[in-house]
C-alpha cells in the first residue's frame, strides 16, 4: 500500500493552521489561513496542487465546519480525529509543549501512522449533517424553552397583580371554567398587551373586549368573556410598573409564538422533498418539527448499523457494567439530548393520537403492570427507536443507496461517538430484539437475570455435611 504525505489542520475561532508533513523530508511546512472566502479558496488551491495527499482535521462539526464545507464542496476526501487522540499522540511523539503548529503537525503524523497500520479509512468523514435543518430545529427547541420560561414569568406577575385573574385562568377557581393554556391564547395576549391594567377590564363591554382581542367574534371567545365576567368585578387597578411588566411579558410570548410559526412553515418548505422526513410524518403523532429534529440529529441512518446503536446514541439504551462476578445493566451517560427529547415527545404523541397502534398497546400493558408513567413512556420511546430505525433503513434499501460493505464497516466509518458504535456495540442490549435490514438475527449478549444483578452470580449448591455421630 502506497503511503502518502499528510496535511494536518488545527482549527480555531478565527481560522486554521496547516502542517504539511512529507515522508521524504523531516522539515514541516506550516501555513495559516483565516476562515474567509478568499483564504479558503487559496487553501483549496494549495491542497489540490499537492494531488495525492492525506487531509486530516482535529475535531469535527465545531470550529472546523467552514473547512469541512469547503472540502466537501470541492470533492476532497478528508479525515477527522478526536482532539483527545491527537493530544495523546502529540505528547508521546512531539513532547509536552503545545501550540497550533505542533497540534497541526501531530494531526498529520497521526494520520500517517494510521495509514501505515491500515486504519485510516475508519476515520474518513462519510456522513454530513444538514446544517440548515439542524439550525432550524435547534432554534425551534430554544424558542420552546424561552416560551415556557416567559409563560411561567407571566403567571407569577398575574398572581401578584391580580390573584382572581390568576386563579380563573389557571383553572383553580371552581366557579370559572378555563384551561391552563388560556393564558397563551391569542385573545388573552392581545388583551394584556393593549389593556395591561386589568382593573379597566370590567369597564369594557363585550364588544370592546372582542375588538381588543383581535376582532374575531366566535363562540369560544364569547364563552371566555362570559366566564371572566364572573370575577372581573373584583379586579383591582394595576400600577404603571406592573402594567408595563404584564404588557412586555405578553408581547414577548406573542413574538416567540409568531417566530415558532414561521419556523414551522420554513421546515415544511425545506423538508417537502426530504423522503426521510416525509416517511416519519406518515406516522400519526409525529409532526414536521419532531420528524425534522430526528432526521437532523440522526444525520444518516447508516451511521447506526443496529437499532441498539441508535438507542444508546439517544440515551434510551442500556449497557453492561461488569465488576468481578457482578453484572449490571446501566443507562448510557453520554447521549444526544436533543434526539432523546424528540423520541420522548414522539412517544407521547403516538400514544395519545394513535391509541389503536401497537405502541399505544405496549404503553397500556406497561401501565397495567404497575410501571410508572415516566418509565413506561421511556420504554415506549425505546420501542419507537426500533420502528423508526427499521423504517429509515428500509427507505434506504428501497432507494438503493446502501453500499455492499458490511454493517460493521459502515459503523466504523466515522468512529467513536459519531458512529454510535462506542455506545451501541456488542456490549449493549435492548428491551426489544433487533430487527434491521442490515442483519439477520443479530447476536446480542446474554441477558443478566434481575436476581444476579443484585446479588452476583449464583453459587453452586454446597454439599450437605454429614455428621460423624449420625454415621
Amino acid at each position: 500500500m502506497k503511503q502518502r504525505n499528510a496535511i494536518g489542520i488545527d482549527p480555531d475561532s478565527q481560522g486554521f493552521v496547516c502542517a504539511y508533513v512529507r515522508r521524504s523530508n523531516t522539515n514541516v511546512t506550516n501555513k495559516g489561513y483565516l476562515a474567509t472566502d478568499s483564504d479558503l479558496k487559496s487553501f483549496l488551491k494549495w491542497v489540490k496542487g499537492e494531488k495525492d495527499v492525506v487531509v486530516a482535521i482535529e475535531g469535527s462539526n465545531g470550529l472546523s465546519k467552514p473547512i469541512e464545507k469547503a472540502l466537501r464542496e470541492a470533492g476532497i476526501v478528508f479525515y477527522s480525529f478526536k482532539p483527545a487522540d491527537t493530544d495523546k499522540f502529540r505528547k508521546a511523539v512531539l513532547g509536552q509543549n503545545k501550540n497550533n503548529q505542533k497540534d497541526a503537525e501531530s494531526v498529520a503524523r497521526y494520520a500517517m501512522a494510521l495509514e501505515a497500520q491500515g486504519k485510516l479509512e475508519n476515520y474518513r468523514r462519510v456522513w454530513f449533517a444538514d446544517m440548515e435543518l439542524q439550525l432550524l430545529t435547534r432554534r425551534y427547541a430554544s424558542l420552546a424553552k424561552q416560551l415556557t420560561a416567559e409563560g411561567n414569568r407571566l403567571w407569577k406577575l398575574l398572581r401578584y397583580a391580580c390573584p382572581d385573574l390568576y386563579l380563573a385562568l389557571s383553572g383553580k377557581n371552581p366557579d370559572v371554567e378555563c384551561g391552563q393554556k388560556t393564558i397563551k391564547s391569542q385573545g388573552i395576549l392581545n388583551l394584556l398587551i393593549s389593556t395591561p391594567d386589568v382593573g379597566q377590564w370590567k369597564s369594557l363591554s363585550d364588544e370592546q373586549i372582542l375588538e381588543v382581542m383581535g376582532g374575531c367574534d366566535y363562540k369560544g371567545r364569547r364563552e371566555l368573556i362570559e366566564e371572566l365576567r364572573k370575577v372581573m368585578g373584583s379586579f383591582q387597578p394595576a400600577s404603571d410598573s406592573m402594567a408595563l411588566l404584564l404588557s412586555s411579558s405578553a408581547n414577548q410570548i406573542q413574538r416567540l409564538k409568531e417566530e415558532q410559526l414561521h419556523l414551522v412553515r420554513m421546515l415544511e418548505e425545506l423538508t417537502a422533498g426530504n423522503a426521510a422526513v416525509q416517511a416519519l410524518r406518515q406516522m400519526r403523532g409525529i409532526g414536521v418539527v419532531t420528524a425534522a429534529t430526528m432526521i437532523a440529529e440522526i444525520i444518516d441512518i447508516r451511521r447506526f448499523a443496529r437499532e441498539d446503536s441508535l438507542a444508546c446514541y439517544c440515551g434510551l439504551g442500556m449497557r453492561e457494567h461488569s465488576t468481578g462476578q457482578t453484572a449490571n445493566m446501566v443507562p448510557t451517560e453520554l447521549f444526544n439530548h436533543r434526539l432523546k427529547d424528540a423520541f420522548m415527545k414522539a412517544a407521547r404523541n403516538v400514544v395519545f393520537y394513535n391509541p389503536d397502534s401497537h405502541i399505544a398497546g405496549y404503553n397500556r400493558n406497561l401501565m397495567k403492570a404497575g410501571m410508572s408513567q415516566l418509565e413506561a413512556m421511556r420504554r415506549v420511546a425505546r420501542a419507537l427507536v426500533r420502528v423508526i430505525h427499521h423504517k429509515l433503513s428500509a427507505l434506504l434499501l428501497t432507494a438503493g443507496t446502501i453500499d455492499t460493505q458490511s454493517a460493521d464497516e459502515q459503523g466504523r466509518g466515522e468512529g467513536g461517538m459519531a458512529s454510535g458504535i462506542t455506545r451501541g456495540g456488542q456490549s449493549h442490549t435492548s428491551d426489544i430484539s433487533p430487527s434491521s435490514p442490515y442483519n439477520d438475527g443479530a447476536k446480542g449478549i446474554k441477558r443478566v437475570k434481575s436476581g444476579d444483578t443484585r446479588r452476583g452470580a449464583r453459587r453452586p449448591a454446597r454439599r450437605k455435611r454429614i455428621s460423624k455421630t449420625n454415621t
